[in-house]
């Protein structure tokens, strides 16, 4: 367990300090706020009490500051579902859904969700759900 103002004793104040003078991404912006905070003497309690953010949070983002490079502070890209389209076919269904549906050869006046998701389960053999 690091004893305390202890946990970001590898971390360069400045480096921070110039970080923080470029910074645009709200969360890094907190999270170097907070570090300089804590590196000034405030102990996460007092950095909660001062700003509003919970004690919890406020570790967590010493812990983050901790293990990355500065300038990567920011939230990581969150994964998700890859495609089940390709390039291509993602192209082509941004045309088609562009125009009307009657000219896909569909009656209807408009596209709608459940008519988009039949039309992709007929043309391209995928499946999404409504969900």
């Amino acid at each position: 367990m690091t004893k305390r103002g202890e946990k970001l004793a590898d971390i360069d104040e400045e480096q921070l300090r110039q970080q923080l003078r470029t910074e645009r991404d709200p969360k890094a912006v907190k999270r170097l706020v907070v570090a300089l905070e804590y590196k000034s003497g405030l102990s996460p309690a007092k950095i909660q009490h001062k700003y509003g953010w919970h004690e919890q949070t406020v570790y967590d983002w010493l812990d983050i500051v901790a293990e990355r490079d500065p300038v990567a502070l920011g939230d990581r890209p969150r994964g998700g579902s890859s495609s089940r389209l390709t390039d291509d076919q993602w192209d082509e269904l941004t045309a088609t859904l562009a125009a009307s549906p009657s000219e896909a050869g569909i009656d209807a006046p408009a596209w709608r969700p459940p008519l988009v998701r039949d039309y992709i389960a007929e043309t391209y053999d995928v499946e999404y759900s409504s969900a």
